[in-house]
C-alpha cells in the first residue's frame, strides 16, 4: 500500500502511541496527508482523546489502521534504536525491515474496533463560558495531594477569590479528608459553584510533559476539554463532569 515515516521514534512512542494506550488496549489510527490522527475513548467511556501528529507518507488516500494491542506496538518499536523509522503499511499489518532488525504487526478488519460516537469537532465549537491554563507544577501538586485524599475519587474544580482551586475530597459525606491546591491565578468566566470530576478519569490523562494545559468549562452541560500539547503531538481530552 505505502509507507509511513516516523521523523522522531521517541516523540511517537512516548507522547502519541502512550498515551492512547494509558486509555484502551486496541485504537484505530487514521492517516490522513501529512497527520496520523487517533480518536478513542477509556473502557468506560468516561473520557475521550483524540491525538494528533505530524508524520510523512506516500498514501494519497485516507487510511486507517486497526491496532489490536497498543503496547505490543509500542514494545516492538522501542527495540528499534533508530531515531526514524519507515514503516510499511500492507493490506493486513504493519512491516519493518532495516538495519539487521524486522517485524511484522498485524492488523484488525475494519469494523472490529468501535470509535467513540462523542463528536470531538462538535464539542469543541461548544460555547466554553470559563477557561483557564495550569502550568505542569500544579498539576504534579494536585496528584502528589492524591496520596494524603485517599478516601476520595473526587476532584472539585472552583473559583475563589478570583483564583482557580482544584480540591480532592468529598463533599458529600462528613468527615472526609481532604486536598486543596491551586490551579491557575487567571481565569476567564464564572464557576458558579464547585464542579466535581471523577479523579480516576484524571488520572488516564498523559500531563507529564506538557508545560502547560488549557481548560475549557462548559457549566451548563457539565463538560470539559483539556488541550495541550507534548513534543510535536497535539493532545485533547473531553471528560463529563459528576452529577452534583
Amino acid at each position: 500500500m505505502g509507507y509511513l515515516k516516523i521523523k522522531n521514534k521517541k516523540d511517537f512512542v512516548s507522547n502519541f502511541l502512550v498515551p492512547v494506550s494509558n486509555l484502551n488496549d486496541a485504537c484505530i489510527l487514521s492517516i490522513e496527508g501529512s497527520r496520523i490522527n487517533c480518536t478513542l475513548s477509556s473502557a468506560d467511556a468516561t473520557i475521550v482523546c483524540r491525538t494528533s501528529i505530524e508524520i510523512e507518507t506516500d498514501l494519497e488516500d485516507k487510511t486507517t489502521l486497526n491496532l489490536p494491542d497498543i503496547k505490543k506496538l509500542v514494545r516492538v518499536l522501542d527495540i528499534i534504536p533508530s531515531v526514524d523509522i519507515k514503516l510499511q503499511i500492507n493490506t493486513n499489518n504493519i512491516a519493518y525491515n532495516n538495519n539487521g532488525y524486522k517485524f511484522k504487526y498485524h492488523l484488525l478488519d475494519d469494523g472490529i474496533i468501535k470509535q467513540p460516537k462523542l463528536n470531538v469537532e462538535k464539542i469543541k465549537q461548544l460555547n466554553f463560558n470559563n477557561n483557564f491554563t495550569v502550568k505542569e507544577k500544579e498539576l504534579n501538586t494536585l496528584f502528589k495531594g492524591s496520596t494524603f485524599a485517599t478516601e476520595t475519587s473526587k476532584v472539585y474544580i472552583y473559583e475563589e477569590d478570583h483564583k482557580i482551586y482544584s480540591e480532592l475530597g468529598d463533599r458529600s459525606r462528613h468527615n472526609s479528608d481532604n486536598f486543596v491546591c491551586l490551579m491557575s491565578e487567571e481565569y476567564e468566566g464564572n464557576i458558579e459553584k464547585p464542579l466535581p470530576v471523577n479523579f480516576d478519569s484524571f488520572r488516564l490523562i498523559s500531563f507529564g510533559g506538557s508545560r502547560e494545559v488549557k481548560f475549557n468549562i462548559n457549566t451548563d452541560m457539565g463538560v470539559i476539554t483539556c488541550d495541550f500539547k507534548k513534543g510535536n503531538t497535539q493532545l485533547i481530552y473531553i471528560i463529563s463532569a459528576l452529577i452534583n
